[in-house]
């Protein structure tokens, strides 16, 4: 049995995090395979005994420096988008095997001396 890293949540316990909850969202991928046909019907049917899987997406604000490397850090411990890892969910505290669907994207917020960042639109993916 592989033992998957978990995604930092820089809460004050495993419970709390510094998501920002309103950039918090929840969907299903489809898991359906359509086909076009040359008369313009469309053919579309249910992939063999897979499951929806949930997206997530997410973000954080406010990060502080020592925040943001550990955060990059963890992007490159598990590959970018490669290797599962688990992630808790904000709303819920389920603790979720997800994978980044792209990579981070990190935008500078502080002024001055206060070095602030924000990672927003992170996209996780049930595995």
């Amino acid at each position: 049995m592989t033992a998957y890293a978990t995604m930092p949540n820089f809460g004050s316990n495993s419970n709390l995090t510094k998501e920002d909850s309103s950039k918090y969202s929840e969907s299903s991928e489809s898991n359906a395979i359509s086909e076009k046909t040359e008369s313009g019907y469309t053919i579309t049917r249910a992939r063999f005994k897979q499951p929806r899987r949930r997206t997530f997406e997410t973000a954080f604000t406010n990060l502080r420096e020592s925040e943001k490397l550990e955060l990059q850090d963890f992007e490159e411990e598990v590959g970018g988008i490669i290797t599962p890892f688990y992630w808790r969910n904000p709303q819920s505290l389920e603790l979720i095997l997800v994978q980044f669907m792209e990579p981070l994207k990190f935008s500078y917020s502080g002024t001055g001396v206060s070095r602030r960042w924000n990672v927003s639109g992170i996209k996780l993916r049930e595995v």
